[in-house]
This record gives structure tokens, C-alpha cells and sequence, in this order.
């Protein structure tokens, strides 16, 4: 293998790497007693990094569409919903996205989070997963997806 060949296989391996070191996750424990207006402050969010929801029955997470419902705790028009006990969203493009619990008068009682991610992407909505372990799928798909162009250039070059 050329000196040329080994090193494209080892940068594309360095910016798997990379890519994969810069995500971050974020867990919030969401529960009615909890007051999360000042969540997204404190706590800096970008794209590729994924948000874990943590909870017992019979809390929910629910994505509102817009500032207006998360003000109004409007749940009608909710772009997702999930009571599994463990939600996680990869974000992937740069925006404020709102999340609220439906229970009751959890929502009204400060049981919601707008959270701001910053970064650039172009691609479609995150979705919610019902487990913690959905992120892991996305760091394998990319770690595949990189040992394969990894593996393509070796070829090329051997």
C-alpha cells in the first residue's frame, strides 16, 4: 500500500473518530417536581448531540410544533408522544424544539423544556426513540459507514 493510500485511510478514520468524540448526550430526569425554563442555558446542545428523557409512569414526553403550544401546553397538534420511560432525540439540524409533559397540569406546573440546538444540518426532524439505546444506532451506522469507505480505499489504493 502506498504512503498516499495509508494515509487517506487513516484521516478517514481520525474524522470518524472525530465526528463520533463531538456528540454529546444530555439526560434530563423529567418529573413534575422539576422547573426546566432555564434548561437550555445551562446546557449547550448542537447538532449530532442527542437529549434522554428519564422517567416513571405516568409522565410522557411529547415534541410540541410550536412556541405557541409550548406556551399554552396545547398537546392537539403534538408532532410526537412517548411514555416508555426513557425517550432520546438526536438532533440533527440547528432550531428550538419543545417538549412537555401532557399528565394532568404537569405541563402548566413548569414540566416542559424548550431546548436550543445550535450547528448547521440540513436534514429532516430528529425523532423520538423509546429507549436509550437509540443513539447508539446512529454511532454505529456511522462507524460502518466509515470503516466501509476505510475498507473501499484500501482497495483502491492496494
Amino acid at each position: 500500500m502506498s504512503a498516499l493510500a495509508k494515509a487517506l485511510v487513516a484521516l478517514v478514520a481520525m474524522a470518524a473518530v472525530a465526528e463520533l468524540a463531538a456528540a454529546k448526550n444530555h439526560t434530563i430526569r423529567w418529573s413534575a417536581s422539576g422547573n426546566y425554563g432555564d434548561w437550555s442555558a445551562s446546557n449547550a446542545v448542537s447538532v449530532g448531540d442527542t437529549v434522554v428523557f428519564t422517567y416513571g409512569p405516568p409522565h410522557t414526553v411529547d415534541e410540541l410544533p410550536s412556541e405557541a403550544d409550548y406556551t399554552a401546553c396545547s398537546f392537539a397538534g403534538a408532532v410526537s408522544s412517548d411514555s416508555t420511560g426513557s425517550t432520546a432525540f438526536t438532533f440533527d439540524r440547528p432550531g428550538t424544539r419543545y417538549f412537555a409533559c401532557a399528565t394532568g397540569s404537569h405541563c402548566a406546573g413548569g414540566q416542559k423544556v424548550a431546548i436550543t440546538v445550535s450547528g448547521a444540518s440540513s436534514q429532516s426532524p430528529a425523532t423520538p426513540k423509546g429507549n436509550s439505546a437509540a443513539p447508539m444506532a446512529g454511532i454505529a451506522a456511522k462507524l460502518a459507514l466509515g470503516l466501509g469507505v476505510g475498507a473501499a480505499l484500501l482497495a483502491a489504493f492496494s
